[in-house]
């Protein structure tokens, strides 16, 4: 969170736009740790509900339903655009970084926060591990879930963006505690959900075998979380 804090701590958000906003975790964290803003508008494909979408009640934040490949906006009107953790979850994520790149004023801020492969650690392969089983089982139930990016490819994507300004943060958590009980009952809890839906699948014996795996290894080497990226440019 330190990362966070010196990432966002110096810009003035301004107008800011969250893209696949989800449950609204990066717009606490927004909220929390840019030097100032003066609304925060978060947009999802998906309608929240009011079990996950209590930070969408505050006065100066607010929700629309949208599709992030055709983002709803006027060119040029918002100040801030980030994207957290979610570039993963997107179909056609050109079009989607177009999308917002085409909504940034000039001079505004562009975020992109997201994990990588880029892989320090066993206890992080394990995160990696469960990701790329949770993507194929989602993808085989009909949703857009992509395998976790290499650290260059994300680099790649902020360049084409034609950005000034670039600055990188890398955050990492290998000083956790690989064993923590709290990490992994959260970890083996997604294996058990995702085992319930591997039964309906053609596939079923193979994915289920891979979720035992899984299961054995974060008892055996433990986990954690796979590392990340910010980036932070400004739009020419």
């Amino acid at each position: 969170m330190n990362m966070l804090r010196q990432a966002l701590g110096g810009i003035a958000g301004g107008r800011v736009l969250d893209v696949a906003s989800g449950e609204g975790d990066f717009i606490k964290t927004l909220v929390e740790h840019l030097g100032s803003y003066v609304e925060v508008t978060g947009i999802d494909v998906l309608k929240y509900t009011r079990a996950v979408g209590s930070i969408f009640y505050a006065e100066e934040v607010r929700f629309v339903q949208m599709d992030a490949g055709r983002l709803g906006f006027g060119d040029e009107c918002f100040d801030t655009v980030c994207i957290s953790s979610s570039l993963h979850h997107l179909e056609n994520i050109p079009q989607c970084v177009g999308e917002m790149r085409r909504v940034l004023k000039p001079g505004g801020h562009l975020i992109i926060r997201e994990t990588h492969r880029d892989i320090q650690a066993e206890p992080q392969l394990t995160d990696m591990y469960l990701h790329h089983w949770v993507a194929e089982v989602d993808s085989a139930l009909g949703f857009t879930h992509n395998r976790t990016f290499a650290r260059q490819e994300l680099i790649d994507l902020a360049e084409g963006l034609e950005l000034c300004e670039v600055e990188l943060y890398d955050v990492s958590n290998l000083d956790s505690d690989a064993k923590n009980e709290a990490n992994i009952r959260d970890s083996e809890s997604v294996i058990e959900r995702y085992m319930q839906y591997v039964e309906g699948l053609t596939d079923r014996r193979a994915l289920r075998r891979r979720g035992v795996d899984l299961r054995r290894r974060l008892h055996r080497v433990g986990v954690q979380w796979e590392p990340e990226l910010i980036i932070i440019g400004e739009k020419q």
